[in-house]
């Protein structure tokens, strides 16, 4: 018998009709830490047909189906038959092809059942499967517990389940090494303004692509990227609607699994890659596959509250290498930089920041629907060549090259644009650089913004901000600094512009990717 205090990992019961016959009923769980033993609680009902007039009329008809019908049957009842088999992460961990109709299997690394390999039992994703190979009662009812006997310091404790947990909170095992990068040769640059996570009525949205690409093109978008949860089939919709706008639509789909979603961006085809066989423990795992079809991958709105209220929203995948991923969506939704955990996610990248990590911030809107009125939806403004050939391909590249390499500036309205001169070189928003002695000459500033009735354009508070906390301070969003911080001590800067929304408090509006420093 199960103890009270027992963790069940997995259980349900269901009833299954005679039309279920010769199918497989698998189910997939997670099973955390490394326990001595895994057992299984499975029984059904009935175990046989009852009824002896259907009995016989069985007997009978099979008889003569396989041309038997001299032939003579024991006069018994006949039996369901339903078996089980399991999977381990490792793969097939065994089968128990037995007729009773209550069953335990304990899965052990020296003393498993028999028909289940000794081994030690691995953490990740299982499976089991209930095959039916006969039922012969118009239905049956199985009941399926899987589960492991708790530790004596053990009992009592709250469930373990992986989204109780908060990995974001770990300090990761290996940093960023930062290379000086190429100068940037500012002249052949501009500043793209895209939108990187949206979703259609193929998901959870309101609109067609195209619906929402002619809102895009309204707004002075030039990219979006089709970001529904979970499926392709707005992928097929690009293709059908070739040459109707002008924007450029990328190929994406967030991955909305138990444990955190995962923004991909910019596969090479409509490409599916399939988070179902990915586990709490097997996030690295899932975004190599996603690298193999030529997208990047990225944490979305990792703060947002999760289950069971915004079921998968916060990050809870531990993350053993942040360098797995090209960006981390700091600023979710419209208004972000309103939101509380949008504010959680950009001290979090902060500190990342000051850690030694590069990881590209990103904004997202999140973008269901159209029916907002001035939402001030962020923009993600990509640095991008001026040049670029007309080939969607050229197109693809170059801005996931871009958004892999911090050349990213994130803005309600106009881009801040962030340089820093020493001596001959000029580097840009994203680069990497190795200070010589020289005086740093750092320059900020924006176009000016379109009035917005919402913003308050006589607020605009406008900071410099590193490692080392505020550097310089300004207003009505330009900055001009010769000969600022210039020490060993100093990794990174990057600008931010403050602004009364609503004449509410000021909130950060806009802010830069940094340029790093060795």
């Amino acid at each position: 018998m199960r103890e009270q205090d027992d963790q069940i990992l997995f259980e349900i019961q269901s009833t299954i009709s005679r039309k279920s016959t010769q199918s497989h009923l698998t189910h997939t769980f997670f099973v955390p830490e490394h326990p001595d033993a895994v057992y299984i609680d499975f029984s059904f009902d009935p175990p046989h047909q009852t009824d002896s007039i259907e009995n016989k009329r069985m007997i009978e008809e099979a008889l003569q189906y396989y041309e038997s019908e001299g032939a003579k049957l024991e006069d018994c009842p006949i039996r369901n038959l339903l078996t089980l088999s399991l999977d381990d992460p490792d793969g097939f961990r065994g089968a128990r092809h037995y007729h009773s109709p209550v069953q335990q299997v304990i899965v052990h690394e020296e003393n498993s059942t028999p028909g289940f390999l000794n081994k030690g039992n691995r953490a990740g994703l299982w499976s089991v499967t209930v095959s039916v190979h006969a039922l012969v009662t118009e239905c049956c009812h199985i009941k399926l517990r899987i589960y492991r006997k708790c530790k004596p310091f053990e009992k009592g404790k709250s469930s373990m389940l992986p989204w109780q947990c908060k990995p974001l909170v770990q300090v990761f095992s290996e940093n960023n090494i930062l290379l000086p990068s190429n100068v940037s040769e500012k002249d052949s640059l501009y500043w793209l303004p895209a939108e990187l996570h949206t979703h259609t009525f193929h998901s959870d949205g309101k609109q067609s692509v195209l619906e929402m690409a002619n809102v895009a093109e309204e707004m002075g978008l030039q990219a979006i990227v089709v970001s529904d949860h979970n499926t392709t089939s707005p992928l097929q919709e690009i293709e059908d609607m070739k040459g109707s706008n002008t924007i450029q639509i990328l190929n994406g789909l967030e991955w909305t699994t138990f444990y955190g979603h995962l923004l991909t961006i910019g596969y090479e085809k409509p490409t599916y890659t399939d988070w179902r066989v990915i586990g709490p423990l097997d996030i690295e795992k899932g975004i190599e596959e996603i690298r193999l079809h030529g997208a990047i991958a990225g944490i979305a709105h990792p703060f947002r509250i999760g289950n069971p209220i915004g079921t998968g929203c916060h990050w809870e995948f531990p993350i053993e290498r942040i360098n797995s991923f090209d960006f981390i969506e700091v600023w979710n939704s419209t208004r972000p930089g309103s939101k509380a955990y949008n504010k959680r996610a950009f001290l979090f990248w902060t500190d990342l920041l000051n850690k030694g990590y590069k990881l590209t911030a990103t904004a997202g809107r999140d973008w269901h629907h159209n029916e907002q009125i001035n939402p001030l939806p962020a923009i993600t403004y990509v640095q991008m060549p001026k040049e670029l050939t007309g080939e969607k391909e050229a197109f693809r590249t170059s801005f996931l090259s871009a958004i892999r390499h911090g050349q990213v500036s994130l803005s309600y309205g106009r881009p801040l644009e962030l340089t820093i001169q020493q001596g001959q070189d000029i580097y840009s928003i994203g680069d990497v650089f190795k200070q010589t002695g020289e005086p740093l000459h750092v320059n900020v500033h924006s176009d000016e913004w379109k009035k917005n009735e919402r913003i308050d354009r006589e607020s605009f508070s406008l900071i410099l901000f590193s490692n080392k906390g505020e550097v310089a301070r300004g207003c009505h969003g330009s900055l001009d600094l010769i000969d600022v911080i210039n020490n060993d001590h100093l990794c990174w800067i990057r600008a931010e512009l403050y602004a009364s929304i609503d004449d509410e408090e000021p909130e950060l509006i806009a802010f830069t990717n940094p340029i790093y420093l060795v």
